[in-house]
Parts: structure tokens; sequence; C-alpha cells
């Protein structure tokens, strides 16, 4: 299978502290219990040949077991690290309580995403051996100025764009009109470029654009009093799913992986949060039997994409390597 045929899967993990699910956005003395369940989540990973890419926040770099866990598996290119900013729990700190709004790394202004952004890549540079290349933004805070300030710093891919998805309620940003294909990201100030790799949302059946239209207009006022928006996600006409185990059932997942593949999506990006891999971290994890109903999900979504479409496991950087090569 040649490189323009394969199919891509880019198995990322939101790497982080707990403690964002339900008591805001903690400044300091964050806890990182969930770190003790990335040893079973690399084997799961491991067996069906998709090294996860870990995207690390300030906190975890400072949990040794975790640190020394990720950078042999690094070392021996079993996985990579990657560098994930909660702005609030980022050096520097610059206030000791932080706003919904501001928990948006896309909000502060340039100097202050640069100089925590800055911040994070030496630090994990430093903990972790070697330096980062792929980001995400803690609750997909990106703009073009994030970019930027990411294009400066040296990396090569990000995949913070959620498409479908907007969070206009707190001041965060609004991804309904964007590209779900991997684009480039062009700095015109300066040389240099990112490529955007955003995390594979869709529909349960092919035909996006048509879905995606049919998914827009049934949010108009209108037809949302007439509740057309749940009719057709009941009927399978325009039902959005994220490549996520977490709150997806199985068959969704396995369909948004079909729907995307006959879409000509060559790369995918599934996501999940480090707090799901230990019960009573996550919503998605409350208890052992959810925890266990979430990697069995997982498993066979790996599974699936392995056996029905041969995808090939990659991390964000490998993926963004090759995906540059053919926008060339």
């Amino acid at each position: 299978m040649n490189a323009r045929s394969t199919i891509r899967l880019v198995v990322s993990v939101d790497t982080e502290e707990e403690g964002l699910w339900n008591v805001g956005f903690p400044v300091r003395n964050n806890t990182t219990t969930n770190l003790r369940g990335l040893a079973r989540f690399q084997a799961l990973c491991e067996r069906h040949g998709m090294p996860p890419t870990y995207l690390v926040t300030a906190p975890v770099l400072d949990d040794e077991q975790a640190v020394a866990e990720m950078s042999k598996w690094q070392q021996e290119s079993r996985c990579e690290v990657g560098a994930h900013c909660h702005p609030w729990c980022n050096p520097p700190i610059v206030a000791e309580q932080v706003s919904s709004r501001e928990s948006y790394l896309s909000n502060l202004p340039r100097e202050l995403q640069y100089e925590k952004l800055a911040w994070l890549t030496d630090a994990i540079a430093d903990r972790m051996g070697v330096r980062p290349t792929s980001f995400r933004a803690g609750r997909y805070g990106f703009s073009f100025v994030t970019a930027r300030c990411l294009i400066q710093l040296g990396y090569t891919v990000d995949s913070s764009h959620l498409p479908l998805f907007a969070y206009p309620e707190d001041g965060g940003p609004d991804f309904r009109m964007h590209a779900r294909l991997p684009h480039r990201l062009v700095d015109s100030s300066k040389p240099g470029s990112l490529i955007e790799i955003p995390v594979t949302t869709g529909f349960t059946r092919p035909g996006y654009e048509l879905r995606r239209r049919i998914y827009q207009q049934t949010r108009q006022p209108i037809p949302r009093k007439l509740r057309l928006a749940g009719i057709a996600d009941r009927l399978g006409i325009a039902r959005r799913v994220k490549l996520s185990p977490e709150g997806t059932q199985t068959d969704d997942l396995k369909q948004l992986i079909s729907a995307g593949v006959r879409d000509g999506l060559q790369t995918l990006v599934l996501m999940l949060h480090s707090s799901s891999l230990v019960a009573g971290c996550s919503p998605y994890c409350a208890s052992e039997a959810d925890f266990e109903r979430f990697l069995s999900r997982l498993d066979s979504c790996l599974g699936f994409a392995r056996t029905e479409f041969q995808a090939e496991g990659v991390t964000l950087t490998q993926a963004a390597v090759e995906i540059d090569q053919m926008l060339d």
C-alpha cells in the first residue's frame, strides 16, 4: 500500500491533571493520580500497533513515575510526547483565579501565550529529553496567534481544531465551519508553517458536506423548536460524532471511521483524556464498570480500524511529516 492510499490513525491523549471536570480551573496543587493508568493504556495501544501521542500539561511534568514511563517509551519509539497547555496552571502564573474565558489560551495576549508555550516547551525538553513538536490547546483554545507562537517555537503540527463544534458561551473557539482535512497554517509575517491535523469528527454515514448542512439547518430557531435536530440524530441522518471512546458508543465510532474513509479522510485522529484511564477521575469513567466499558470501546475501535481498513498507527509528528510532503 503506497503512502497516499494508507489510512493513518493517530491515537492522541490529552495527558493532564485531575480537577477540570467539576472544580473550575485550579491554579495550584493539582493532582495526577490518573497517570497510573498510562501503562495499561500503552499496552493496549501496542497490541494494535498504535503508538500514542501523549500531549502533556505542566503538572504532569512533576509526576516522576509518569515522566519516567513516557520518556522510556519515547526513547524506544513506542510513543511521542507533545505539549498540551492548560493556561490556568501553566507558568508563568499571572492570577490566582482564572475565569472561564481566560481558560482558553487563544483569549490571552500574544506575549502571555508565547511565554506560557515557551515555558512548557522548555520544561518538556528538560524533563523528557526531547523537544516537543506536536501540540493541542487545552479546551481547544487555539487561534492563528497561537499558531504563530508555535511556529516560532519550532512546532511542526497542531491538533486543536474540532470541526463541527463551537464553544461561544464562555468565549471559546468556533470550529463549525473549519476544514476537517489536514492543511497547512502559514505565518505570512515570517518564514514558517504548521500542519493542522484536526481531531476527527463527522457523521455516522458518508456524505459529510451534505450532512453538515443538514446538521446546521436543524439547529436554526424554527427547526430547533420542532426538535428536528433530535430526529435527524436518532434516524442517523445527521448524527454528529467525535472520534473518542469517551461518551460515544462503539457502533457510532465504527460508523464514523467508515464514513470518514469513504469520504476521503486518510488521516484519522482519535482523542481521549488521561483522566479516563483510571476509574473515578473523569465523568466518562466514573466507576470501574464504566472504565472497563471504556477500554472495550477503545479496543474495538482500534481493532476495527486496523482490520477493516489496514490503518497504520502513527504519532502526530509522523503523520505531519507525511502530510507535509503530500501538500508540496
